[in-house]
């Protein structure tokens, strides 16, 4: 794993064709890299704002606490469990006032896309030295084909992965965590273990499951580069105030993001009869299709046994060529891959969320794995068609070329084909954008309530407000307050309604289209019986009842 790319890349014993393009390649490497792929996300992240965009729970969260920052006074009570990524982000963006959330969102698309990227390079990256093992150290031109089969079958993998659009289009910062983690990856493969460190701190910000995997690295880094003991002391503690410190200001414990993960919403696998069964069977295991996953768990333990027929020459690391290199990383990513799916499902387990979207990293590096061995498999093939053909009918490099389109070709049609039918685990490209486009209905349809009952002065005096549970914080930051300033529905025992008294103005919708409408329409008439006198207007996607009368009428 300390490998440069030059020995993942340098030939055991003769030299390799080098690939066509390759001075090209030589100026698009490295930070200039990084750099294009950063410009081009942010570009098309930008152009996605084209389209009704709007942040979503946790999302609105990070934007209150960052706005809150600024201002010097953090309260993190009533909103979800801390996270410093998010709140870095919204805290930089906070001083451009109403443009914040979009801004947020570029952010967070922009995650999202490059971590589809980074799975890609990635798969690449490992997939190379394991096809040209088949080719002669041949990886150029039409060779390249299983190569590139294997980068995009795993990097279709993640885009189809459930909620990874959605998740990521509303905000969320997993997609972004990804993507750091895979540069980091990157980045030490290429020797550069410092950079690779810092940019591991920024992804630890995010979820401190990956603290395991950063942490240990910080004193392999410590240990390998002397120099470098400040920087992981320095991350270390900006880790710790980032985590607890700030937790500390806006809760009043060091604690309070645990506190607050260990109650999740009613509708959490943490309720179920086995929590660890159901978000594994149920949530995880669905992230990545029968026939990725199998086929990488196929080539983990064909590249285990490899490195187990190779580990004489184990200790001569001079002696370990590029595909020994690609073996190992293989089979390490796969299995923190799938130690992450694990790893949530037991916190699950031990009474938290256990948010789908919490096991974005495991479903990239399993989809990764499943890549690898589809191009693998592709690669195999046109072997053995090119053992099968006379080579006097062609030359060497058209046999190789028409072997390589022929092998990646059939290794297509057997991924596409192969029972079960693929067909209704694609991707529903128009519920996505349907669900997409009505949450940011919401987040328009709040806007223009509040500018109809006066503006946010006039309904923060018109006295207590109340919203369905998951636009409680989107309410707060239009109405520039703290979260606890806006109340949640009730939530009584089922069959019965809350006693008074009533709120002075509610925000009734649906979280999704197909949701009840919260607070319950009985509740209300509840809550008039009781003496609440409501004026009432629909604005789309919601019923707005206030106790003060709109001041413009439609």
């Amino acid at each position: 794993m300390s490998a440069s790319t030059a020995e993942l890349t340098r030939p055991p014993s003769r030299p390799e064709t080098p690939p066509t393009g390759g001075s090209r390649s030589g100026h698009l490497a490295g930070g200039r890299l990084y750099l294009v792929l950063v410009a081009l996300a942010l570009i098309i992240a930008a152009l996605s704002l084209l389209l009704p965009s709007t942040p979503s729970y946790d999302p609105w969260s990070w934007l209150i606490w960052g706005r809150q920052i600024i201002h010097l006074d953090l309260q993190t009570a009533g909103g979800p469990s801390w996270k410093p990524l998010g709140v870095l982000m919204t805290t930089i963006f906070a001083p451009f006032g109403s443009a914040q959330p979009d801004l947020l969102l570029v952010a967070s698309r922009a995650g999202a896309l490059l971590a589809i990227a980074m799975t890609f390079r990635i798969t690449w990256r490992i997939g190379r030295p394991l096809v040209a093992e088949f080719t002669g150290g041949e990886v150029s031109g039409w060779a390249l084909l299983p190569v590139l089969l294997g980068a995009a079958v795993a990097a279709a993998s993640l885009i189809n992965s459930p909620s990874f659009i959605t998740d990521n289009g509303l905000g969320y910062s997993e997609g972004l965590m990804t993507a750091l983690v895979l540069i980091a990856l990157d980045r030490h493969l290429d020797g550069a273990r410092r950079q690779a460190f810092v940019i591991g701190f920024f992804a630890a910000l995010d979820r401190p499951e990956l603290w395991l995997l950063w942490g240990p690295y910080g004193l392999y880094l410590w240990w390998q580069d002397r120099g470098a003991w400040k920087l992981v002391l320095g991350l270390f503690g900006l880790t710790f105030v980032g985590w607890f410190v700030f937790s500390l200001w806006g809760s009043g414990s060091l604690l309070g993001a645990v506190t607050r993960a260990l109650h999740p919403r009613s509708n959490s696998a943490a309720f179920a009869k086995c929590p660890i069964c159901t978000e594994f069977v149920h949530h995880a295991w669905p992230r990545v299709m029968f026939r990725v996953k199998v086929v990488g768990l196929l080539a983990m333990a064909v590249a285990a046994f490899g490195l187990w027929h190779t580990r004489r020459t184990w200790w001569r690391r001079d002696s370990i060529n590029r595909g020994t290199w690609a073996r190992l990383l293989l089979v390490l990513v796969g299995v923190v891959g799938w130690l992450w799916w694990i790893g949530v499902s037991l916190e699950t387990q031990l009474g938290f969320s256990g948010n789908d979207r919490y096991l974005v990293l495991g479903t990239a590096l399993i989809a990764i794995t499943g890549g690898v061995g589809w191009g693998w498999i592709a690669a195999a093939l046109a072997s053995l068609l090119r053992r099968a053909k006379p080579r006097a009918l062609l030359t060497r490099a058209r046999t190789l070329t028409a072997t390589s389109v022929a092998g990646t070709a059939v290794a297509l049609v057997v991924g596409i084909a192969m029972p079960p039918w693929i067909g209704p685990s694609v991707l529903d490209v128009s519920a996505t954008h349907g669900a997409l486009v009505y949450q940011a209905h919401l987040r328009q349809d709040m806007s223009r309530a509040i500018r109809e009952l006066g503006g946010t002065k006039r309904v923060l005096a018109c006295g207590t407000v109340m919203t369905e549970g998951f636009q409680v914080p989107m309410l707060a930051w239009n109405l520039d307050v703290k979260i606890l300033r806006v109340e949640a529905q009730p939530t009584p025992p089922p069959g019965q309604l809350a006693p008074g008294p009533p709120p002075n103005v509610i925000f009734q919708t649906r979280d999704t289209r197909h949701a009840a409408l919260l607070p319950l329409p009985d509740q209300i008439i509840a809550w008039e019986h009781d003496g609440a006198h409501y004026y009432e207007k629909t604005i789309r996607t919601f019923h707005v009842f206030s106790t003060c009368p709109f001041e413009v009428s439609t």
